[in-house]
């Protein structure tokens, strides 16, 4: 029986080694968990917005964040679904929550209704981009968003923002 060649078994080698990786990462996936920011929430899901985790400092299921100040200055709240109209959140029949709200003690602004009070907003979603509409319904004028970016809302949406959606990019 003929023995192999020391360049064959090393590309033998190198060949299970990479079959052996890619299985690994396929189960394996991503070192965080974020969420799917394009699956709208239901009535049954009222925790989402609701949660305290969207005034957390960050999170996996909220990695979008409006500022009450341009510049990332001010009061925050972190978002992580569409929200057809940010001055009355709608989880179905019987329940609706108040204004989605800046956090409190998060700076000045604290407490404030998000809606149409934000100047600056941050994308932390790293296949996501973020649409921001000066109008309920995800209508009007939009500012874009990519993937871990951000800066201050265009002169039309300054203070005038009442819908977020987000879409793969």
């Amino acid at each position: 029986m003929p023995t192999m060649t020391v360049k064959r078994r090393a590309r033998i080698a190198a060949a299970l080694t990479g079959a052996v990786a890619a299985v690994a990462l396929s189960f394996g996936g991503p070192a965080y968990a974020e969420n799917d920011p394009t699956v709208a929430i239901d009535s049954n899901n009222s925790d989402s917005i609701e949660s305290p985790a969207a005034c957390d400092g960050h999170s996996d299921d909220f990695r979008f964040r409006f500022y009450y100040h341009s510049n990332y200055q001010g009061a925050w709240v972190n978002v992580g679904h569409p929200v057809y109209d940010l001055t009355s959140l709608d989880f179905g029949v019987g329940h609706t929550a108040p204004p989605l709200r800046f956090c409190p003690g998060t700076g000045d602004g604290s407490g404030q209704q998000a809606a149409n009070n934000s100047a600056s907003v941050y994308n932390w979603y790293d296949g996501y981009c973020a649409n921001v509409y000066y109008s309920a319904g995800y209508r009007g004028p939009v500012d874009h968003f990519g993937p871990s970016s951000g800066g201050n809302l265009s002169g039309t949406l300054n203070n005038n923002n009442r819908s977020i959606n987000f879409t793969h990019c």
